[in-house]
Formats: structure tokens, C-alpha cells, sequence
């Protein structure tokens, strides 16, 4: 108990160099790059995808413990624990936690060129997302840096600098020398902890505290009809755009299936710009099968919105609408499907695009 702390000869952004330990990398303990918020070079060799660690803080600069998730082909990969047997491993947007999180972007690290195609990329994230289980969550041997850890091996060769995960090691020590956790607290379940991101939706299975149901979506099984590009529900998980494909018509098919059934009470979508908005929005729930010419009206949707009132957004020229569903047409929803198109009137080849997809609800 109040152990006597002196300055370190090192320093390191003006703060004492914080003490070495055995991080999840091993070996000699490396310190924060002196670069705050900027990627290390980019390494590696044989020119594929690049692979970088963001790292997280509760402050947002040098600190005693830290959050981290890897980016890889535009999405990022974050683990967190919760109680359930489905995996704790979600995508989310690069470098921008969710609100209430409690983490602040530290910094990016680069971890180098995957030494793996595209699709073999895509194979290992999903692989790995089974070997991590929300419930194996464990704040000193398996958490979020862990996971961080395995990834980059397994992408890029190599672990993730051992001053990420310091906080583990530490704790592993303590832990070590009692026989046991730290003696005086209960075991640590969530990434963070209240307020952390459990709180913020980002642990597979939880809703977070503002309604956000993103980590009640199974986002390995969700599909997007008729859009461009190789991975649109990639793109979808981490808030990137959506556009449908080129040569045809106007029209989008979303299909999220759910970890467990929830109630559904909004939805929240953006779009680039208000000519690619779409002015024809349908809701099926719990589908059997559906394409998207019975989406576009084969079908009888569970809802149906027409001329939805776009408003800006504040990003930028984006807009943004807000609908509001019949709550009890959407309760224990395991699965939906949301169609995107152009009203009748409109030229149906006209694109339409989302950038932003948000589901409210509760389980």
C-alpha cells in the first residue's frame, strides 16, 4: 500500500515513463510512441491489406491502461465480455467509439501488411470470433488486447507492442503473488465496465444504455442485396456507405439476423446526400425468404414508409431520418429485412445510398 513512486529517468510526452512489465507481445517492455494519434510507417511485406492497431484511452493520451481493436480492409475488430456463449468480437467504425463508451482515440500503430489475400482476411476474422466467446471474457488474461494480439498474429505475423496491454500484466503479477484476482474485488466481467463497452452496445449480445441494439445483430450472417462492391455488409457494420450496384435498379435489401430476439422501437438511417436518399422504406419481420423483387412489393412489408422526412444531419451534406415503428409488430424479432428503393413516379435506376444504419429497441 502506498508504494513510494520516484521519477523515472525516462520520460516520456512530459509524464514518468510508466513501469516495465510483461505485456501481451512478451518480452522487452516497449513504451508509447511519442507520435500521439498518428500511424507508425506502414511495414510489412507482399502487398497485402493493411493492418493497423488503434489504440483507446480514458483520456485519450498516456495512460496506465488501455482499450485497442484492429483495423483491417475498413472495419475495425473489438472484443468485449458479456453473458453469453456468442462471440464477443464486433466490427465497428474505425477509430470512433461509441458514445458513453468511456474510451477516447490514443493513437494507431502500424502493424504492417497481412501476409494473407483478402479472403483469407475476412476467413481468420471470422474464425477467431468463434474462439472468443463474450463469456471468456477475463480483465487480466483474455481481453480486449488479447484479443488485438492474436489477430495481428495471425494477420501480420507479429503481436501488438507490449505497452498496450501493460495494465494485464501488472494485474497478472498481483494476481500471481495472491494465488487469486486482486483480493478485495469481484472479478471484472465487461470490457470497461459500467459505462464501458457494454454500455455502449459493443459487446456481442448487450443493448446499449441509450437503446442501440448494434451488438444484438449477428453481423458474420447479415447479407445486402443489390449493392456495389465486394463486402456491403462490411461496410454496413462499420458505418460505411452503401450504395446500390451500378446498371441496375434503384434498390437495397438488408438482412440483419439477431444473437437473440429483441423488441424494435426505431430505426435510424443516413444517407450522403438527399438525391441518393431513398424515398421508399420497408420493414419485414422475422422473413422466411425474401428477394428483392418481393421486397419492392411481391410481399406484404410488416411496415411500410413512403416519402420518409429526410432533415440534414449536421455531417456534412448528409441527411438523416428517424422512423419510428409499431412497436408491437416487432417484438421478439430474430431476424429483418429492410428494403431501400424509389418511390412510384421516380426513376427506378436512380441510386440509392446509406451510410448510417441504427437499430433502438430493447430485449
Amino acid at each position: 500500500l502506498s508504494p513510494a513512486w520516484t521519477p523515472s529517468p525516462a520520460s516520456h510526452l512530459g509524464a514518468s515513463a510508466p513501469p516495465a512489465s510483461m505485456g501481451a507481445s512478451g518480452g522487452k517492455e516497449e513504451q508509447p510512441p511519442a507520435a500521439a494519434g498518428a500511424a507508425a510507417p506502414a511495414g510489412g511485406a507482399g502487398g497485402g491489406a493493411q493492418v493497423q492497431l488503434n489504440v483507446y484511452s480514458p483520456s485519450g493520451g498516456l495512460n496506465a491502461i488501455y482499450h485497442s481493436g484492429v483495423e483491417v480492409l475498413g472495419a475495425e475488430y473489438v472484443y468485449g465480455g458479456g453473458d453469453t456463449s456468442f462471440s464477443g468480437v464486433t466490427a465497428q467504425r474505425p477509430k470512433v467509439p461509441p458514445p458513453g463508451s468511456g474510451w477516447v482515440f490514443y493513437q494507431a500503430v502500424s502493424l504492417g501488411a497481412s501476409r494473407v489475400s483478402r479472403e483469407e482476411v475476412l476467413r481468420i476474422v471470422t474464425e477467431i470470433r468463434r474462439d472468443f466467446p463474450a463469456s471468456s471474457y477475463d480483465l487480466l488474461s483474455r481481453n480486449c488486447n488479447h484479443f488485438s494480439d492474436t489477430l495481428s498474429r495471425r494477420l501480420c505475423g507479429q503481436g501488438i507492442p507490449s505497452w498496450v496491454n501493460r495494465a494485464a500484466g501488472i494485474g497478472a503479477s498481483v494476481s500471481g503473488v495472491f494465488g487469486s484476482s486482486a483480493p478485495t474485488q469481484a472479478p471484472a466481467k465487461a470490457d470497461g465496465g459500467a459505462g464501458g463497452p457494454a454500455a455502449a452496445g459493443l459487446v456481442a449480445g448487450s443493448v446499449a444504455e441509450d437503446g442501440d441494439l448494434k451488438g444484438m445483430v449477428r453481423w458474420s450472417g447479415v447479407g445486402v442485396g443489390n449493392a456495389k462492391g465486394a463486402e456491403p455488409a462490411q461496410a454496413l457494420s462499420s458505418g460505411g456507405l452503401v450504395t446500390s450496384d451500378d446498371g441496375s435498379t434503384g434498390e437495397l435489401l438488408v438482412f440483419l439476423p439477431m444473437e437473440s430476439p429483441v423488441k424494435l422501437q426505431e430505426l435510424w438511417v443516413e444517407s450522403p446526400v438527399s438525391s441518393s436518399a431513398p424515398s421508399r422504406i420497408r420493414l419485414f419481420a422475422n422473413p422466411p425468404s425474401l428477394n428483392v423483387d418481393d421486397a419492392a412489393g411481391g410481399v406484404a412489408a410488416t411496415q411500410e414508409f413512403l416519402a420518409p422526412a429526410w432533415a440534414p444531419s449536421g455531417r456534412g451534406t448528409a441527411v438523416a431520418v428517424v422512423l419510428k415503428v409499431n412497436f408491437l409488430k416487432f417484438q421478439n424479432l430474430g431476424n429483418l429485412a429492410v428494403y431501400f428503393g424509389r418511390a412510384e413516379g421516380e426513376d427506378e435506376e436512380a441510386a440509392v445510398s446509406v451510410q448510417g444504419f441504427r437499430l433502438c429497441g430493447k430485449v
